[in-house]
């Protein structure tokens, strides 16, 4: 047991670069990749169970007390960012497939590791966490109405379909959550934070792993699109994060630089995984392909990033 903790920790504290570690190497083992794939959906939920299991609803409703901040986020994340990009798109030709990921990206909730990377980087873990919570409990319902009114749909799956799965999804994980937590107690739960972290980590490992199957085939077969795949996935991330800090450190007021830092952060890390695990297989085939390289940005560039806030933070 104590080699085990001992390594649950050590991801636990080098998250950022074992998460970068796992996105090569389901390139470098497209069969290890083969083997993981059918098990995404798993990782999924377990990794959203994980991140519901560490809340403390008391501390959330505390948050709430001042609302404005949050509510102005959610509604910035799961409304306008899907509607701004959609804008952005009349005045491009990609691919329908890839203007379908893009938008649903901008629709999508953010990644369950957000707090405990926000944390690391000095950003405002509480904000990150309650905004969290809520999109990831909104986004069943606001995403599908996103695909519905901006996509229709051609993009091969049924909106309301996509929304009963979702919705089984989240409420599940967070049902299961808070059982485990009323049975084993907030205080043991807080003490085992580490192992939780470790444990995360290793599911997105194993994701990252599970969703490059395919990929090292279509990398060698057109390594052309896929490097234009991977640049406009990093164009997005790094835009959607940009344009969010500028929109909350100008029109929101007393946001301050480490909320709006914060604000960009959550906005730019968008959950991938938890649209991938409703599609279908019918689906356009350039969706899982963006959604697949589009973990590239996700698992590099918190090494990059963390050293940034915290010169910005000073």
């Amino acid at each position: 047991m104590g080699l085990i903790n001992g390594i649950l920790a050590f991801l636990s504290r080098y998250a950022p670069q074992a998460m970068a570690g796992g996105v090569f190497l389901g390139l470098v083992l497209p069969d290890l990749a083969a083997v993981l794939r059918p098990l995404l959906a798993v990782a999924v939920w377990g990794l959203l169970f994980l991140a519901m299991l560490r809340i403390e609803f008391r501390d959330l409703i505390e948050r709430m007390r001042r609302p404005f901040l949050v509510i102005a986020l959610v509604v910035w994340m799961l409304i306008v960012t899907p509607l701004l990009m959609a804008l952005i798109l009349t005045g491009v030709d990609l691919r329908p497939g890839l203007e379908a990921a893009l938008i649903l990206t901008a629709a999508s909730s953010s990644l369950f590791s957000t707090p405990t990377l926000g944390v690391m980087f000095g950003l405002d873990g509480a904000l990150l966490l309650i905004v969290l919570v809520i999109v990831t409990l909104l986004v069943p319902i606001t995403m599908p109405l996103a695909a519905l009114t901006l996509l229709g749909f051609d993009m091969g799956a049924d909106p309301l379909t996509m929304m009963g799965r979702m919705v089984t999804l989240v409420l599940s994980a967070a049902l299961a959550a808070a059982a485990v937590r009323k049975i084993v107690g907030g205080a043991r739960v807080e003490r085992a934070a580490y192992v939780f972290d470790g444990v995360s980590v290793i599911l997105l490992i194993g994701f990252a792993v599970g969703v490059m199957d395919g990929i090292t085939a279509r990398l060698i077969g057109d390594p052309g699109y896929i490097a234009f795949v991977a640049a406009l996935s990093f164009a997005v991330y790094v835009g959607m994060m940009i344009v969010s800090y500028v929109v909350f450190i100008v029109a929101v007021p007393g946001a301050g630089r480490r909320a709006a830092i914060s604000a960009g952060f959550i906005s730019g890390t968008r959950n991938l995984a938890i649209i991938l695990a409703v599609l279908p297989a019918s689906v356009d085939p350039d969706l899982p392909l963006f959604f697949a390289v589009g973990q590239f940005p996700i698992y590099i560039m918190p090494i990059i990033l963390k050293p940034v806030f915290r010169r910005l933070l000073r």
